[in-house]
C-alpha cells in the first residue's frame, strides 16, 4: 500500500513529514502541479523540514511525480490543495482513483466535497471513499519544503460520505478501519482520534466557527490571533459574528439528526453563542501569537478561502431564508483588501 499527497502547503508537508517519520516503510509519492515545484524539491534537498522549539527535523526518502504524467492507480489520496483549486486539482487524478481508492481531504472551511462529487465523481460505482480531516495544530511556511510546528495540537478524522446527510441519531466512534486512516492515527505527533461520521460533522462545524472569526478578522485588521480578543470592540464584533453562525448551525442540527433538539439539549447548548464564544476565545488564547492561515494567504498575495468560511455560512443561511449581514460585510471586506481601525467597526458594521 502507498500514499500519495497532493498539495504541499503547510499540511501536506505536516502530514507527508509526519508520516515518514512513523512510518519508514510506506511508499509516499508527492504529486508535484507545476514545474517550479520539482526545481524548489532539488533546492530542498528532496527532503521535508519541519521546525519545533527551534529545532529542524528533515525528513527524505519520498518519491516525486507531476500530476498530468504519472499514472497507475492511486490507492490513498492526501489531499491539502485550497479550497478552491480542489476540483481543478482533482480533475488529472480522475482516472487513477476508483472504488476501492480512499481519498482524505484536509481543508479549511465547508463545501469542497459536494463540489467534488458532483463535478468529478459523479458515478457512485466508481466514486472514491471520503474521509475528512481537521487539523487543529499550529503551522507557517518560511519556504516551499520548510514549516514551523508552532502550535502542537491535535487533529481528527472521520468518514464523510456525503455532506450533512440525514444519520440516525446516536453513532459510535467507529475504528480506523482505512490503512490511510490507520497510518495517521500511529503518527504519536500528530495525535489524531478517529471518530463518527456525527461526531466528525459537529467537529467540523465548531471549527468552522473558530474559522470565521479568526482567519477573517486578523486579515481585516492586520494582527496576529491574540491580539483580537485584547479589544473590548473587536470582541462585540466577534460576539456578532458568533450569533448569526450559531444560527446557523443549529438550523442545520435541526435537519441532519433524527435525535429532537429541544431548547438546552446537550448538542443545541454546545453550538449556542456563549458555547461557541468560550471556544474561539480559548483557541485565540491558544494560538495568540500565530498568524492566521487567511492573513498568511493575504501576506503571500494569495488568494483566501473565505467564501468556503464565512462564505459558505452566507450561502447556507440564504438557502435556510437566514440573513447574515455581519458575515456578509466580513466577506466584503476581505475580498476589497479593505483594512479598517477599532474606531470604524461601528461605522462599518452598523447594528
Amino acid at each position: 500500500m502507498s500514499i500519495h499527497i497532493l498539495g504541499i502547503g503547510n499540511l501536506g508537508k505536516l502530514l507527508a513529514h509526519s508520516l515518514r517519520k512513523s512510518h519508514p516503510e510506506i511508499p509516499i509519492t508527492l504529486l508535484f502541479h507545476r514545474p517550479g515545484l520539482a526545481e524548489d524539491w532539488e533546492r530542498a534537498g528532496r527532503c521535508i523540514e519541519i521546525v519545533r522549539n527551534g529545532q529542524p527535523d528533515r525528513q527524505g526518502g519520498f518519491l516525486w511525480g507531476d500530476v498530468w504524467k504519472e499514472r497507475g492507480q492511486i490507492q490513498n489520496l492526501i489531499l491539502a490543495t485550497k479550497t478552491y483549486s480542489t476540483v481543478q486539482a482533482l480533475r488529472p487524478l480522475k482516472d487513477r482513483l476508483g472504488s476501492e481508492s480512499t481519498v482524505l481531504f484536509l481543508q479549511n472551511g465547508i463545501g469542497t466535497i459536494d463540489e467534488v462529487t458532483s463535478q468529478v465523481f459523479p458515478q457512485t460505482s466508481s466514486r472514491p471513499n471520503y474521509l475528512a480531516g481537521i487539523i487543529n495544530h499550529g503551522i507557517y511556511t518560511t519556504s516551499q519544503f520548510s514549516s514551523v510546528h508552532a502550535g502542537i495540537a491535535n487533529a481528527v478524522i472521520g468518514p464523510l460520505l456525503s455532506q450533512f446527510q440525514s444519520m440516525p441519531s446516536t453513532t459510535s466512534p467507529e475504528s480506523p478501519t482505512t490503512f490511510l486512516a490507520q497510518k495517521i492515527v500511529n503518527c504519536p505527533i500528530l495525535s489524531t482520534s478517529f471518530v463518527s461520521k456525527q461526531e466528525f460533522l459537529h467537529a467540523q462545524l465548531q471549527k468552522l466557527v473558530i474559522n470565521a472569526v479568526i482567519n477573517p478578522l486578523t486579515v481585516i485588521f492586520d494582527c496576529f490571533n491574540g491580539e483580537l480578543f485584547h479589544s473590548a470592540r473587536i470582541c462585540t464584533l466577534i460576539d456578532r459574528i458568533i450569533a448569526e453562525v450559531s444560527v446557523i448551525i443549529i438550523a442545520i442540527l435541526s435537519t441532519t439528526s433524527q435525535e429532537q433538539q429541544t431548547v438546552g439539549s446537550p448538542l443545541l447548548a454546545r453550538f449556542d453563542p456563549e458555547s461557541l464564544r468560550t471556544t474561539v476565545h480559548a483557541v485565540g488564547a491558544k494560538t495568540a501569537k500565530n498568524i492566521s492561515s487567511m492573513r498568511q494567504d493575504v501576506l503571500a498575495g494569495r488568494r483566501t478561502e473565505i467564501d468556503y468560511i464565512n462564505g459558505w455560512v452566507i450561502k447556507t443561511g440564504a438557502e435556510t431564508g437566514i440573513e447574515c449581514p455581519v458575515n456578509a460585510r466580513t466577506v466584503k471586506l476581505v475580498k476589497e483588501g479593505r483594512g479598517i481601525s477599532e474606531d470604524e467597526i461601528d461605522d462599518v458594521f452598523p447594528s
